[in-house]
């Protein structure tokens, strides 16, 4: 507008009144009235300066924008700082949904914009844009931020490659019964991940479940279950703690010891009565000290507890078989570490299991018997048990508790 049309125009005088009495939002409506799109916009600017909050900054500096009109350099000057200003209210709000990230990405196109490249460049990078946020980088020229952002982006796609070949033979390990493996294939999960609490979930739950004592139950869903047990001391009594656990009325807490000897000494094994209330005998004669367990025999825990055993094999292995009382056709099978335990006698199959690290391993001594784990089929010859593992071989149905 020419001087004399400003000098004649209502409008605009009552703009340039307006705005020396600081009535910016009435300026800025009468330079619109009068043409001043340029003028209505730079008012714009100076409510957005004055503004008391990021929200009403934010509405002036649009309000600026949609008044620029053609005016590239004015333009470029209010998309950069408009970018900024969402870009600071989105961070003080917190980014996170989907609909938070678009306002990123809007604030970073503002910002590219308005030539601040760097800001735009890091705004991208917060959401994980990177392919955005390397073309920032590289329209402004900034080399060495580039060059980061795409080195970065590599390393993404490499974790995120590890991750999916990690959980993948997490899987395979899991189903084929190789529990420590699988373990530490989700301990890489849980490394790799960027969102981490389901693989640390699932960690947590499969640690909860593994066997590391040197102890395992192992029966059938109806029928005989036995305690398999590799170490020095296995316990008796009616403590659930117990190797034996033991339900039968007179049976103390920690009724019995059988103590295990290295595999070369003979006799290995050696029962001791620990004092329990009821007694423990042999052939109707009170237990006193360690007596030695060769052969066969049977002895009785109180009154109502009777258990047969038998030590057989080479290394020797001793088994239990309770034949009276509340845990009738209750078995213990003891040894070593490292030794195969036959359990072939308790379920009629060709089994048994080897205790690694205090790790049981089941396995079955004859091939091309059918094994199912938790209702896969496994091919090879061990199984690393865990608690709740569901099997059946040849068609026998087993579970471990």
């Amino acid at each position: 507008m020419s001087f004399l049309k400003r000098l004649f125009s209502a409008d605009y005088r009552a703009a340039v009144s307006a705005e020396a009495a600081g009535q910016l939002d009435q300026a800025a409506e009468r330079y619109v009235l009068a043409g001043e799109h340029a003028e209505a916009a730079r008012v714009h600017l100076a409510r957005a300066e004055r503004a008391e909050s990021r929200v009403a900054e934010i509405a002036a500096l649009r309000d600026a924008l949609h008044w620029a009109g053609n005016d590239a350099e004015l333009r470029q000057s209010i998309q950069g700082k408009l970018g900024r200003a969402l870009l600071a209210r989105l961070r003080a709000e917190g980014v996170a949904t989907q609909r938070d990230k678009d306002r990123v990405r809007e604030s970073a196109q503002l910002l590219l914009a308005g030539g601040d490249f760097q800001s735009a460049g890091e705004a991208f990078e917060s959401i994980d844009d990177t392919q955005s946020a390397a073309a920032a980088y590289s329209e402004g020229g900034l080399v060495d931020r580039m060059e980061a952002v795409l080195g970065k982006d590599e390393e993404r796609i490499g974790k995120e490659r590890a991750l999916r070949e990690s959980y993948a033979d997490y899987q395979m390990h899991l189903r084929i019964g190789e529990r420590d493996k699988a373990v530490a294939e989700l301990r890489k999960c849980v490394e790799f991940a960027e969102q981490k609490g389901e693989y640390r979930r699932l960690l947590d739950q499969l640690e909860s479940r593994l066997i590391t004592a040197g102890v395992v139950a192992v029966g059938r869903r109806q029928g005989a279950r036995v305690s398999v047990f590799a170490g020095d001391t296995a316990v008796l009594g009616r403590d659930p703690l117990c190797e034996l656990p033991l339900r039968s009325t007179g049976v103390s807490r920690r009724h019995a010891e059988i103590t295990v000897a290295k595999k070369d000494t003979k006799p290995r094994f050696h029962l001791v009565d620990t004092g329990s209330k009821n007694g423990t005998t042999i052939a109707g004669m009170p237990l006193a000290g360690a007596i030695p367990m060769v052969e066969s025999g049977q002895f009785s825990l109180g009154d109502h507890c009777a258990i047969e055993y038998a030590v057989s094999g080479e290394p020797a292995q001793l088994s239990l078989h309770v034949v009276e009382g509340m845990d009738r056709d209750r078995w213990l099978i003891a040894g070593g570490m490292g030794e195969r335990l036959d359990l072939s006698e308790v379920f009629g199959v060709p089994l048994a299991i080897e205790f690694r690290r205090g790790r049981p391993h089941l396995w079955c001594s004859v091939d091309g018997v059918d094994m199912r784990l938790d209702g896969e089929s496994v091919a090879h010859g061990a199984v690393q048990l865990i608690h709740g593992d569901q099997l059946v071989i040849a068609g026998v149905e087993l579970e471990v508790s």
